[in-house]
């Protein structure tokens, strides 16, 4: 036979389609049977992974009381969105993942993003003189540009510490420029330091309000987030909401948690609220931009540079940093009531969030150990969080050796005073309600001892032995971090004014810059500061003319009062100052309107 017949060779060719079919189905099958097989060890580990998730956040939320939601994503997809405990303890209403909780400082980012995108459309450039859109503010000599606002380093004063410093809360936005507005000094000169300060981001939001010609929760409604999708977002900017899915916060005392209503529109660098089920939108932005974004996004993440060479972490209302090994970018706000945390690990395409409306929680520790779970085979080793050493049993003879007052050896200003209060040894801090507040510390044997902080860090206070046997040496240490070396001032050399010297300081002080006036009186031998409406509180003596005071409701906000003599050695002058670094006030001035009586008979 020469060849076979045209229905052989149909029939042939049926046979090898049918062969090629048999042979797909089956790979197919194996495919599938190999993917399933993927799926189900997946969603095991999910379950698995879930199921630590809800042990980490319900070992520290009760159901009836403030809590957390969480969020998980891989690229922008939500891997798990879970709420513990309730958005408002008075109605018992529970937390969801549409729960919207007040943002804080992590509204930042989302200013930043604002005025990044107003520049790319030509609005406004980043090197604009920020007078230009806020002629409010006073000429200091050298324009801050917008830049210095979204990098931190404008040099402005920061309106926090200085409504802490006034006793006024500020609650809008005119209250905040009133303030910023009065302000005739700056920190330092624009563009040569890096020092975070909550004013740069308030007057951000403004600029932004101003260049796009409408109110600023509307503007970031329009341009920013309806378009990535974040509907449930908005800015409380205007007061007045009642929205159902709202997260109130709440503050924490011995008697128990106590809602913190919104007392704030104040924008820019606050009131952004946000659910971490809108948070995957955000997440997904940074690999997926929305309208050519891209060039945006990647300038928001870059990392500037002051004249002097040095990088800065700060991004664009981000900070860059290193979590176990792994690149991270985050942020987090506090709040009143209320802690919230964002950390994205970019090499990994991996985020959490997470969004608490109590100030007991911390929002920070909880997604690092969420991130923990997922990413721990990825990570270098972390150290055990610290455990409080055994205690010990110190005579009395011993803890009356180690009282005293000790500085800080690269801070002379920082004076803390250890005590023994009824037979045992602890810190005397500042405290705002309760003008100071004791401390104790458990005696662990060999000179150690050790605290126990509200959130379950644990410190350690070591006394040695210095050169002179009268005089120690304190090394702290809280969680195993960076230990703070103090030494112990010679009793000789403290200075104890008595009440005719202190009662040289009294009278009435008047700062412009705040429009707010400070009595300064003598009672038993202690400086006590009077502001209206404010609990009275005691100033610390450091030496001839220098105080030194905590503000705040834990008093950290720690304020240094240097006082000034004229010519004939006569007090005229108060100038008030924050450490640098965050939230910094440099230089403060008041200026003498009325001494006391006794004051007064002495210098006429």
């Amino acid at each position: 036979m020469a060849g076979v017949t045209p229905r052989g060779s149909r029939e042939l060719a049926t046979i090898g389609l049918m062969r090629d079919l048999l042979i797909t189905a089956s790979a197919v099958l194996a495919l599938w049977t190999a993917t399933a097989a993927r799926q189900t060890v997946s969603g095991a580990a999910d379950a698995r992974l879930s199921a630590q998730v809800d042990a980490l956040f319900l070992g520290q939320i009760r159901p009836d009381g403030p809590g957390c939601a969480v969020g998980v994503y891989r690229s922008g997809e939500i891997v798990l969105a879970r709420g513990y405990g309730v958005a408002n303890i008075e109605d018992g209403r529970p937390i969801t993942p549409r729960s919207t909780f007040n943002l804080g400082s992590l509204s930042k980012p989302f200013t930043a993003l604002a005025a990044l995108m107003l520049e790319q459309r030509g609005r406004l450039s980043l090197n604009d003189d920020v007078r230009r859109w806020v002629p409010e503010l006073p000429d200091y000599g050298r324009p801050i540009r917008v830049h210095d606002l979204l990098q931190h380093t404008s040099g402005l004063r920061d309106f926090e510490t200085l409504q802490v410093l006034s006793g006024r809360s500020v609650a809008t936005q005119p209250e905040f420029l009133g303030l910023i507005a009065s302000q005739r000094a700056l920190n330092f000169e624009p563009g040569t330091r890096h020092e975070y300060s909550h004013t740069d981001y308030g007057l951000l939001g403004l600029l932004v309000e101003r260049v796009a010609g409408v109110p600023f929760g509307e503007h970031l409604r329009t341009a920013v987030f309806e378009p990535m999708g974040m509907r449930a977002t908005f800015v409380d900017d205007v007061g007045g909401r009642s929205l159902r899915d709202r997260a109130f916060g709440h503050l924490v005392s011995p008697r128990g948690p106590s809602v913190h209503f919104p007392d704030s529109q104040t924008y820019g660098g606050d009131n952004v609220y946000a659910s971490v089920e809108d948070f995957a939108r955000w997440d997904r932005s940074f690999t997926q931009p929305v309208d050519g974004g891209a060039v945006v996004i990647e300038r928001m993440l870059s990392r500037p540079k002051l004249p002097s060479g040095d990088t800065i972490p700060y991004a664009y209302g981000l900070r860059h940093g290193i979590y176990r090994g792994l690149q991270i970018i985050s942020r987090g706000g506090h709040p009143p009531g209320t802690r919230t945390e964002v950390i994205r690990f970019p090499k990994q395409q991996f985020t959490v969030a997470t969004l608490c409306n109590s100030d007991s929680l911390e929002a920070r520790t909880l997604a690092e150990s969420v991130a923990d779970l997922y990413l721990g085979a990825e990570m270098t080793s972390v150290a055990r969080r610290a455990a409080p050493p055994p205690a010990a049993s110190v005579s009395p003879a011993e803890m009356a050796r180690y009282a005293g007052i000790y500085r800080p050896v690269d801070d002379p200003w920082n004076l803390l005073a250890v005590e023994v209060r009824q037979g045992v040894l602890g810190e005397v801090l500042f405290h705002e309600v309760t003008d100071e507040e004791f401390y104790p510390m458990t005696p662990a044997g060999g000179g150690r001892f050790f605290e126990i902080g509200r959130t379950g860090n644990v410190g350690i206070f070591t006394f040695r032995s210095s050169a002179s046997a009268a005089r120690h040496r304190l090394e702290v240490s809280w969680s195993d971090g960076p230990i703070e070396v103090l030494e112990q001032i010679r009793d000789s050399a403290i200075w104890r004014p008595s009440a005719a010297a202190l009662a040289e300081y009294a009278g009435t002080w008047f700062s412009p810059d705040l429009d707010a006036s400070w009595q300064l009186e003598t009672r038993d031998a202690r400086l006590v500061l009077r502001r209206r409406g404010q609990r009275d509180l005691t100033l610390r003596p450091v030496a001839r003319d220098q105080f030194l005071r905590g503000f705040g409701p834990d008093g950290d906000v720690s304020a240094r009062l240097q006082f000034h003599r004229d010519s004939a050695r006569r007090l005229t002058a108060l100038s008030v100052s924050t450490p640098p670094g965050e939230d910094p006030v440099s230089n403060l001035g008041f200026t003498r309107l009325l001494a006391n009586k006794a004051q007064r008979r002495k210098t006429e």
